[in-house]
């Protein structure tokens, strides 16, 4: 019995073992298959080392896995800084051929966004093609491709591969995104270029019937004939979700030479955000809540830019309303004992000068002292004291005006002696 124990537990073992090491295998085959799940993806090459081979890192591999055919990761354009991913015909044998895969995206409704710069100098035609169906090395159909754009340099457009009626204008030296709006429970793709609509068809019956309603992977082709560099960057796949908004807080006031507080705040589109303000005087901030002076008055527009992980913009305004710095003047304190002594001060920005000033009593019997007047210069933030010499007899009010500003106090006269001052 005890040799049948011995033989249960090392079978067991083994088991154990062999499940560990299937498992092993199965971690290191998924490795070239980033799912996304129902959670939104994104890639912008930036955590890649520039002039590195984008085969094998974050879930891209060169079509069937032929490392040939790899791409590079390129810091000649970027949209978001330092690197973006190049795509070229290398040689007449050899072309950069790029696969990202997806799992689980085959129902509702998905947006798969890509920015990509033509150059002026663009040779030959490169390819975009999404594919609902995708097996490195194994054999495919027609019905497998959904999409395929073609960016032809010397026709000078970007259309749809399998019916030439569908065309617009390359737009080249700046950052253009691609849109493709797909909706599996409508069998629906949309495409947009630059924002601009270019086709509307079916996703299973994309480039021939038959198709399935699922995302396997995007493709990056430098062909299907030679071509010279175009550049991808800031790609995405997202779930709808709210739009992205933003909002500049304010209106907002304040001083010359004063800092201003600004506050961003942003909902929707896909995080992290990019904050861009410009206030009116030339003035910029890429931060979400800076700080700002303006060295002239006036009224100022005041702009919030904010930019989603896949480059979509919320615009937000405000005013800025900047005035020249004044005084301000206050009475701070009424103080009796020999005589009465006013504390006058400037809680303004700027220096007064010449403010008019006043005591005046009421009430008593009040012999010298019952009114006195003046004039002073307060600095900004500072404070003076004035004074009555007061001579008389019984219960008074003081009255003391500096300025607009005005504050009363009573108290009681005792020949020189003013007391009880309240």
């Amino acid at each position: 019995m005890e040799n049948i124990r011995k033989v249960l537990v090392i079978g067991l073992l083994f088991l154990l073992l062999g499940a560990g090491v299937t498992l092993g295998v199965s971690a290191a085959q998924d490795s070239k298959l980033i799912p996304t799940g129902r959670a939104a993806w994104s890639d912008n090459f930036d955590s890649y080392e520039t002039g590195s081979a984008l085969h094998g890192q974050g879930g891209w591999w060169a079509w069937d896995n032929l490392s040939e055919n790899t791409a590079y990761v390129s810091d000649t354009q970027a949209l978001s800084t330092p690197n973006s991913v190049e795509i070229k015909w290398t040689t007449t044998t050899i072309w950069q051929d790029m696969v990202h895969q997806y799992s689980d995206v085959n129902s509702g409704n998905w947006t798969y966004r890509a920015m990509l710069y033509v150059p002026t100098g663009m040779t030959g035609t490169q390819m975009f093609i999404m594919m609902n169906k995708y097996e490195a090395g194994g054999t495919h159909n027609n019905q497998d491709w959904s999409l395929q754009l073609e960016f032809s340099a010397s026709g000078g457009f970007i259309r749809d591969y399998n019916d030439n009626t569908k065309t617009l204008p390359i737009i080249k030296d700046e950052w253009v995104e691609i849109r493709v709006e797909i909706n599996f429970d409508a069998d629906l793709q949309t495409v947009y270029y630059g924002n601009t609509f270019l086709l509307s068809k079916s996703w299973t019956a994309g480039v021939q019937q038959g198709g399935a309603k699922n995302l396997a992977c995007v493709d990056l082709y430098a062909g299907p004939t030679s071509s010279s560099s175009v550049y991808y960057d800031d790609l995405s796949l997202a779930p709808p979700g709210p739009p992205l908004t933003c909002d500049a807080d304010g209106p907002y006031s304040g001083e010359v030479g004063q800092n201003i507080h600004f506050t961003g705040t942003a909902d929707g589109g896909m995080t992290p955000y990019t904050w861009a303000w410009t206030f009116g005087d030339s003035g910029t901030s890429t931060d979400q809540n800076p700080t700002h002076a303006y060295s002239t008055a006036g009224v100022y527009n005041v702009t919030l830019t904010v930019k989603d992980a896949v480059s979509s913009t919320a615009t937000a305004t405000t005013v800025a309303t900047i005035t020249v710095p004044q005084p301000h003047i206050t009475i701070d304190s009424i103080k009796g004992g020999l005589g009465i002594k006013a504390v006058i001060k400037n809680i303004g920005t700027a220096d007064a000068t010449n403010v008019s000033w006043k005591i005046n009593l009421t009430g008593g019997i009040i012999l010298v002292g019952k009114s006195r007047t003046g004039a002073v210069d307060i600095a900004a933030g500072g404070s003076t004291t004035v004074k009555d010499f007061v001579l008389g007899f019984g219960k008074t009010t003081i009255a003391v005006t500096a300025g607009t500003a005005e504050k009363t106090a009573t108290g009681t006269v005792l020949l020189i002696l003013v007391l009880k001052v309240a």
